[in-house]
């Protein structure tokens, strides 16, 4: 529900409707509070639904582009945020790196300097995500007026892209002799694990 109320109040945004689209941004958000306030009452922890019909509340009476704003500022904070707490919590104690479940679920048994280089994989992938939600803040400050909002609306997705490419290349140059997945099996591999 919140989802379809973003994408809806962008693409009001982006045909010139700014006042709608924040209206319909904050009116998915009230509507995704009461189910969610409703929910929490049922479980007994009313924190979570309270919190979303007040922030709503609150949109209702901020400027309608200052509410579009923290949307897409909100959003791809928590995308990057997930990606971060995706790598960086299996590189606790105890955990196998994710890039190394990864490559096991694609090679099975790994070789010592591959089982290096899949953590120190899954280490880079954690502070690309951790830079990436730095970005916007730092375009913000060095860079030139207005381009940080370019960050927020897509221009961070070649970076992955960039990454991806140049990580293929360091692998082969690390990792020789070893038959390379191709990056249809690593997708295969990230979409079986997350289906687990």
């Amino acid at each position: 529900m919140l989802f379809v109320a973003s994408i809806g109040a962008h693409v009001l945004s982006g045909m010139g409707l700014e006042a709608p689209a924040a209206r319909w941004l904050v009116t998915g958000q009230a509507m995704a509070g009461c189910v969610l306030l409703a929910a929490s009452v049922m479980r007994g922890r009313v924190a979570w639904g309270v919190c979303l019909v007040l922030l709503a509340a609150l949109g209702y009476a901020l400027p309608p582009g200052f509410v579009l704003l923290a949307d897409s500022v909100v959003l791809y904070g928590l995308l990057q945020g997930a990606l971060l707490l995706l790598f960086a919590r299996t590189l606790r104690p105890g955990r196998e790196p994710l890039v190394t479940m990864l490559a096991r679920q694609v090679h099975g048994a790994l070789r010592p300097d591959v089982l290096l280089y899949t953590r120190q994989l899954t280490w880079a992938w954690s502070l690309f995500f951790a830079a990436q939600m730095l970005l916007p803040a730092l375009v913000a400050l060095v860079g030139p007026a207005g381009w940080w909002r370019a960050v927020l609306h897509g221009a961070s997705m070649p970076l992955v892209l960039v990454m991806f490419a140049v990580e293929a290349g360091v692998r082969r140059w690390r990792i020789r002799n070893f038959d390379h997945a191709t990056i249809m099996e690593s997708v295969r591999a990230f979409n079986n694990r997350a289906r687990r």
